[in-house]
């Protein structure tokens, strides 16, 4: 009698141990899909939050009126400059409806500490051909080398490759990535001509060509290149 009870009771402590080591087997599946599950069609998910981390000027060119950039100081000014405005600005730089979104989060320190770091002065060419340069796999090259500062989810990146005043527009890779991996869930080329003034104005005139492109077509482009239901 002895003996069956013990037995017994082994057998429920190990039921026990069995059920609960199920459970964080299960909690952790959850976590892991959660944190590194995203998708290309989550992007295209309303209720799935991006955050915008601004303008990355990696592998970017500057090519033509080297004169109006002035210094390297200046030059670096100008590169936080541009991500503020689309801050500042945001009504008229409107990420957010850009992408189907009622909002974005916002994390543009993480561009602008990576652009920090960007030899600003070899960013600058004469020559046109410099105008198209970047692939794809420059492209998830730059992302596997940031710090996304404990961000998690699915980020938008715009990956500047040039502005040139020789070929009169700029090219932007529109680029979505999850944070969690540093995957590239997907990226696109998109051009625009420049137009404001001064330099500063000039240029996010590009910038924002491109996100009214986003909003007026390009996006559901991409929605039925990329969406999977």
């Amino acid at each position: 009698m002895l003996m069956r009870d013990a037995n017994f009771c082994q057998d429920t402590i190990l039921n026990k141990m069995h059920m609960s080591l199920s459970k964080l087997v299960a909690v952790f599946i959850l976590i892991s899909s959660t944190a590194f599950g995203q998708t290309k069609s989550d992007v295209f998910k309303e209720d799935v939050p991006v955050t915008w981390l601004g303008l990355d000027f990696s592998t970017a060119k500057l090519i033509g009126d080297r004169e109006k950039f002035g210094s390297e100081s200046d030059v670096r000014h100008m590169l936080d400059a541009w991500n503020d405005l689309i801050l500042k600005e945001s009504d008229k730089y409107n990420i957010a409806k850009a992408i189907g979104r009622k909002k974005v989060d916002n994390a543009i320190e993480v561009t602008k500490d990576h652009n920090s770091e960007v030899d600003v002065m070899a960013m600058f060419s004469e020559d046109a051909k410099d105008y198209l340069h970047v692939k794809t796999s420059d492209v998830e090259e730059i992302i596997s080398g940031y710090d996304f500062k404990g961000k998690g989810g699915i980020g938008l990146m715009f990956i500047v490759e040039s502005f040139s005043k020789l070929n009169d527009e700029g090219s932007i890779w529109v680029t979505f990535v999850n944070m969690d991996s540093k995957e590239v869930l997907f990226t696109e080329h998109l051009v625009n001509n420049p137009g404001g003034a001064g330099v500063r104005n000039f240029w996010a005139g590009c910038i924002n060509g491109v996100i009214t492109k986003m909003q007026k077509k390009e996006f559901e482009m991409w929605r039925k290149k990329h969406f999977r239901p």
